[in-house]
């Protein structure tokens, strides 16, 4: 049987090593070499283990093993690992105790640091020409608006929730007895500094829901701020108040740039046309929107809202602003235009008579003309228009906002 085996391999072994020759031609003279089945053989032997060699390295190298590495380098790499981090804890619990130790040391600054710290706030909530934030008690916080120098776009980043307990001072009992007093300030303080926060919370979000009621930006409205752009400019001397900066004066900063917000906020507010145009009895013979021409019949733009009522009705003005254009411009006849600021204008149209001039001073709800049928019009009628930033926008929505504020 073996001889059957053997007698097979080697017949295997013929057929596909035969003995070949090569043949090559150089100079006019051939040369041929010969290849031995066994010279066959032991090449194919050779290529089949180089082969193996480079699989088998190939495939430890994919499973993350590789066999040039000893074992003892990447115990020893996670070693000197391990020996850093070990060196940077001890720094830091050196550095931690050298902390500790200073701040023992100046307990006694800390202490008038406090007591400046108090001053300070009550300087703020006293000062007559700040301005007044009335807290759920009924009393007045007053603070230093006229001392933000800032566009609120860029304000404080905190996120819009009450932060009664942000500020915890740490209980140091040093066995003196001014421990209990500098606790019982910093409560207060932060007593003071949270009803601050919370009423000042209240009024921006009161006053962002108005402008929002309008389906407009409120970023849009208070990029026309007269404040400008810029980031915040907050004068606290650090030379007064000695003070960790997550601390007091990172809150009262907090607390002036949203105080500087809401004074940009309530400025944005009196800047919108919320009042009736009209001043007598009206109305509504048009929506702002699609409508059928009166004239042609046909489906037109309508930018505004039309009023009906009696020939010199009182025509008011909506709010508070600068007189931009007094008279006769095209299908709209006799037109005032006022510039309420923060890129509001209102427009007044078809009127019968104008009692203001080009830049006059005007208030909510004073009289600018009287209700006529001059220009394109069918009869008597105010034809009124609310534009931001140059586009035009639906004045029902800011009459509803109107009754909304009041």
């Amino acid at each position: 049987m073996l001889a059957d085996m053997s007698g097979g391999i080697r017949a295997w072994i013929l057929q596909h090593f035969p003995e070949r020759q090569i043949y090559l031609r150089s100079g006019g003279e051939v040369k041929y070499y010969v290849l031995t089945t066994r010279l066959q053989v032991l090449a194919s032997t050779l290529l089949a283990i180089m082969a193996t060699w480079c699989l088998y390295t190939m495939v430890n190298l994919f499973f993350g093993h590789n066999p040039l590495r000893p074992a003892g380098q990447e115990v020893k790499r996670v070693q000197a690992h391990y020996q850093r981090l070990l060196a940077d804890a001890e720094a830091k619990e050196s550095n931690a105790r050298l902390m500790l130790l200073e701040q023992r040391e100046s307990f006694e600054k800390m202490a008038k640091s406090f007591e400046e710290k108090h001053q300070t706030l009550s300087q703020i909530m006293d000062s007559p020409n700040n301005l007044g934030m009335a807290t759920a008690d009924g009393d007045k916080l007053i603070f230093a608006s006229n001392r933000v120098l800032m566009a609120p776009a860029i304000r404080d980043t905190a996120p819009r929730k009450a932060r009664k307990a942000v500020v915890q001072t740490a209980e140091l009992h040093t066995g003196l007895d001014i421990d209990r007093s500098l606790q019982s300030l910093d409560d207060t303080q932060n007593e003071i500094l949270s009803s601050a926060e919370n009423s000042t919370l209240d009024r921006i979000e009161a006053k962002r829901a108005i402008i929002r009621s309008l389906d407009m930006s409120v970023d849009s409205v208070l990029e026309e701020s007269p404040f400008g752009k810029g980031g915040p400019f907050l004068p606290v001397d650090p030379n007064e108040v000695t003070v960790n900066e997550n601390g007091f004066v990172s809150r009262v900063a907090s607390i002036q740039a949203r105080l500087a917000e809401v004074d940009a906020l309530e400025q944005a507010v009196q800047s919108l046309p919320l009042g009736n145009p009209v001043g007598g009895e009206s109305y509504r013979s048009s929506s702002f929107g699609m409508r059928n021409d009166p004239f042609t019949k046909r489906p037109t733009w309508h930018g505004g809202i039309d009023f009906v009522g009696q020939r010199q009705t009182p025509i008011l003005a909506t709010a508070e602003g600068t007189v931009s254009y007094v008279g006769k411009r095209g299908a709209y006849g006799r037109v005032v235009e006022i510039d309420h600021g923060h890129g509001f204008v209102t427009r007044y149209a078809h009127l019968q008579k104008t009692f203001v001039k080009r830049g006059q001073t005007v208030n909510k709800g004073e009289k600018v003309g009287g209700m006529g049928s001059t220009g394109r019009s069918t009869g008597t009628h105010l034809h009124y228009e609310v534009h931001f930033q140059g586009r035009v926008y639906d004045p029902n929505k800011f009459l509803k906002a109107g009754l909304y504020v009041q």
